[in-house]
């Protein structure tokens, strides 16, 4: 474990499950800029229940935004939607919290830089609890940005650790003790001042013996939110160590604070943590129930798969092997399903790939159409200054009209040019491997096979990709062909030609079989 201050690590670590609890509120200071004080009240109210009631809450700050969407004003309503989706999100009411927050985003120009910041942390959040990381880490990104602009250390030190949290799942520690470390010093902690509390390498005993002198600080509190987390970490600590009893005492106080308080973040997880406890228990029926449930919590098709192999484990440790085969077969479906998902977002990935190149070749083509406009106008008006020249005798205003007819001649050199850089640019395609490389077909000489591989050659770079010359083979043009049963050439590039042998240039050989000779002529 990091060097860290109790309060700290225990925030990081119960932060995979819970956003708002490190610094939450550092966005009132941006709300400070109206004076609506019915509004200010409801959402300290709101903020007063957020650790001992969600639902209330919600309700308070609910209150708020609807009085905010009566006085029409886009600050106001932003401010105000940006607490709802805060206490929405915290409730695993997804769906709802992003309308508000793409209210906000199609307003950023109306906002204060500290609001944009919020925002931008409530939507990395959303990212986050989706397990969608590379989205969460471009608005966590996003939100320092925001932060630093409005010289908010508070709201920059918990996007900071969000940042280093989503590095530590990604199992990048470094990068991840980066961010713990620009977080910490963003806050006003330092190593040296923090090693008082844990010592570096802090073992379980260390670990365990914080969360409970944690715990006794805050016992009088009525921030039950926090309790609940400091409960998990102590039971997640006792399941993983085989303290089982010591779990399910830990697991069931957080479960109970949790529903006490409305904030179901992650229950899932408890439930299926607290299921663990009790199989090392072998208490295989109470195992069930707990295992069942978090299916019917959980909405991840990968937590729901896990759950399927640990009831099928569990009907066999019991001895029920019917129902363990059926829960085996259930977690066979389910991962077949998520593989398949898989491979449709890869499809989908490439899908919109291509979609995209052709959606630029057809910008390049529809500039193309418009250049021969203007050229055929062009043409129109040059003809018109023919006809004008040879119905005027007046030297003066031949002269004249003649400089227009030398202006429209450039102005067609000028339209068939770029008609040809245009043309140019359309035919310059380029080939997508399997490994996501693009090869430009007017620099590509030659493509050989090796096994299941194949090398694709130009001046400046070769480039391995597994594939077969058959399938490249139907994606390219016509100056490219076949010579030999391991190669393709482009035939742009050929400098010279003999019976056994294609020389292309820079002087390189490529055997030639007599089958394919006739793709040469």
């Amino acid at each position: 474990m990091r060097i860290a201050p109790v309060f700290f690590v225990i925030l990081r670590m119960a932060s995979r499950y819970l956003l708002i609890i490190c610094a939450i509120f550092s966005g009132f200071i941006c709300f400070s800029q109206t004076d609506n004080r019915e509004i200010d009240t409801l959402l300290q109210q709101a903020k007063s229940y957020s650790r001992s009631n969600q639902d209330s809450a919600i309700y308070f700050s609910e209150l708020a935004y609807n009085k905010a969407v009566l006085s029409e004003d886009v600050f106001l309503k932003a401010a105000t939607g940006y607490y709802y989706s805060f206490y929405l999100i915290s409730n695993q009411q997804m769906e709802k919290a992003q309308k508000l927050l793409d209210y906000n985003i199609a307003n950023f120009d109306a906002l204060s830089e500290s609001l944009k910041g919020n925002t931008a942390f409530n939507q990395a959040a959303i990212f986050d609890l989706k397990e969608e990381f590379d989205l969460a880490l471009e608005w966590y990104f996003q939100s320092k940005a925001y932060y630093e602009e409005a010289n908010n250390t508070q709201g920059l030190a918990r996007a900071l650790l969000q940042i280093g949290v989503i590095y530590e799942k990604l199992n990048k520690i470094e990068l991840a003790d980066h961010f713990f470390d620009l977080s910490l010093a963003t806050s006003g902690y330092s190593k040296e001042n923090t090693e008082r509390d844990i010592p570096r390498g802090a073992n379980r005993e260390e670990f365990i013996t914080a969360s409970k002198r944690m715990l006794a600080e805050i016992e009088s509190s009525d921030n039950d939110k926090l309790k609940s987390i400091v409960y998990y970490n102590l039971g997640s600590q006792y399941q993983e160590d085989g303290y089982y009893e010591n779990a399910v005492e830990n697991l069931t106080n957080s479960i109970r604070l949790k529903k006490k308080t409305g904030y179901v973040s992650q229950l899932d997880k408890l439930y299926t943590k607290l299921g663990l406890s009790y199989l090392g228990l072998d208490n295989f029926d109470t195992a069930i129930s707990h295992f069942n449930t978090a299916i019917d919590l959980t909405s991840k098709r990968q937590e729901q798969a896990k759950l399927y192999s640990l009831l099928s484990k569990t009907y066999e440790e019991k001895g029920d092997f019917k129902q363990a085969l059926n829960f085996a077969n259930q977690f066979k479906f389910i991962s077949d399903s998520i593989a398949t998902f898989a491979e449709n977002e890869k499809i989908a990935e490439i899908t919109a790939k291509y979609e995209t190149e052709k959606q630029a070749k057809e910008i390049i083509e529809l500039k193309q159409i418009n250049q021969e406009q203007d050229l055929l106008i062009a043409t129109n008006e040059n003809k018109m200054w023919r006809w004008s020249i040879a119905a005027l005798l007046a030297t003066l205003i031949a002269v004249w009209l003649g400089r227009r007819f030398m202006q429209s001649q450039k102005r067609i050199k000028q339209v068939e040019y770029e008609k040809e850089e245009i043309s140019r640019k359309v035919e310059q395609l380029a080939l997508i491997l399997n490994n996501k490389s693009k090869v430009y077909l007017e620099n590509l000489k030659f493509i050989k096979s090796d096994g299941n591989y194949l090398e694709f050659v130009t001046d400046e770079k070769t480039i391995i990709d597994r594939n077969k010359l058959k399938d490249i083979l139907e994606e390219l043009p016509p100056n490219f062909v076949k010579v030999h049963r391991s190669y393709i050439i482009n035939k742009n590039f050929i400098s010279a030609v003999n019976s056994a042998s294609v020389t292309l240039q820079e002087n390189i050989q490529i055997p030639l079989s007599r089958i394919f000779k006739n793709n040469l002529a």
